[in-house]
C-alpha cells in the first residue's frame, strides 16, 4: 500500500532506501497540545505519523505520550504513529518513536526518521540531507528534492544488519 521501494547497497555497508512521496502534511494539527507540551504536525510518509518537536527527549513517557497521539481523535479513525523529535544543530535531530500495531516505543522506524527530518526541513529551512539520532544508537540520512511544502527523491540512508534467514514452504 506504500508503493514499490528499491534500496542499494553502498560500498561503505550502508544502504539507500527509496522511499514514496510523501503525502498529505498538516503543520500545527495540535497547537501547543498541553499534553505532548508542543505543536504537533503530521506527515504520510507512506504510513501516518505526528511529529512533536521538543526541548528534551531524555525522560519522557514515549509509551503513555505515544498512545495519547496513536488514539487522538485529530489522527481518526485509523491512529497514527507518534515522533518525538530534538533538534540537535541545523540539519541534525534525534527521535524517539512510538509505533502502532507494536503499541510502544521501538528503537527505529525508517518512515518515522523520514516524517521528522521532511517536518524539520520544512519548519526550519534546513537542507538536505537532515541527519537523524534514533533510540538503537544509529545515525542515518534523510535525502530530498524539495519544493515549497511538496518532496521528491526521498531516500533514507544507513546501516543494515542481516537479522535472521529462513525458508518458507508454500
Amino acid at each position: 500500500m506504500a508503493g514499490v521501494v528499491t534500496a542499494t547497497f553502498e560500498k561503505d555497508d550502508n544502504v539507500t532506501v527509496n522511499l514514496t512521496n510523501p503525502h498529505s502534511m498538516q503543520l500545527f494539527v495540535l497547537n501547543a497540545d498541553p499534553t505532548v507540551g508542543a505543536d504537533v504536525h503530521f506527515l504520510n510518509t507512506g504510513v501516518p505519523h505526528a511529529v512533536a518537536f521538543l526541548d528534551k527527549l531524555e525522560g519522557l513517557d514515549i509509551s503513555r505520550l505515544g498512545a495519547y497521539l496513536r488514539y487522538h481523535e485529530a489522527f481518526s479513525p485509523k491512529g497514527t504513529n507518534a515522533n518525538f523529535a530534538r533538534i540537535l544543530s541545523p540539519g541534525h535531530i534525534a527521535i524517539r518513536t512510538y509505533e502502532r500495531g507494536v503499541e510502544d516505543e521501538t528503537l527505529a522506524c525508517g518512515t518515522g526518521m523520514t516524517a521528522c527530518a521532511l517536518l524539520h526541513a520544512v519548519l526550519t529551512d534546513a537542507p538536505s540531507p537532515i541527519q537523524v539520532d534514533v533510540a538503537g544508537g544509529d545515525t542515518l540520512k534523510v535525502g530530498f528534492q524539495r519544493t515549497g511544502d511538496r518532496f521528491t527523491d526521498v531516500t533514507l540512508t544507513g546501516p543494515a544488519d542481516l537479522v535472521f534467514t529462513g525458508d518458507i514452504q508454500i
